[in-house]
C-alpha cells in the first residue's frame, strides 16, 4: 500500500509541475501518466494475489467436502 500511496504521489506532483512550467507541460503530463499507470499495474498485482486460489489435490477436495450426517439427513443417506 505505500507503494500506491507513493505512486499517487508522484503523479499528482507531475500533474502540478505540467501547470507550473507550461514549457513542459507535455512532458510532466507523460510522466504523470507514467506513474498513473504503474500504480494501476500495482493495484492488479495486488489483485490477483489476493483472489488466487491454489489447485488443491484430490485427497485435500475429500477433506474439505462437507459430511453429510444421516441423523440429520435421513433422506440423503444410501438407502439399506
Amino acid at each position: 500500500m505505500k507503494n500506491l500511496v507513493e505512486m499517487r504521489s508522484q503523479a499528482a506532483l507531475c500533474r502540478q509541475l505540467a501547470v507550473r512550467e507550461p514549457s513542459n507541460r507535455a512532458h510532466w503530463l507523460a510522466e504523470a501518466e507514467r506513474w498513473s499507470r504503474r500504480e494501476q499495474d500495482e493495484i492488479a498485482a495486488l489483485f490477483e494475489a489476493c483472489n488466487a486460489i491454489p489447485a488443491a489435490s484430490e485427497g485435500e477436495r475429500a477433506s474439505l467436502a462437507p459430511s453429510i450426517n444421516p441423523a440429520l439427513t435421513p433422506w440423503l443417506a444410501p438407502a439399506a
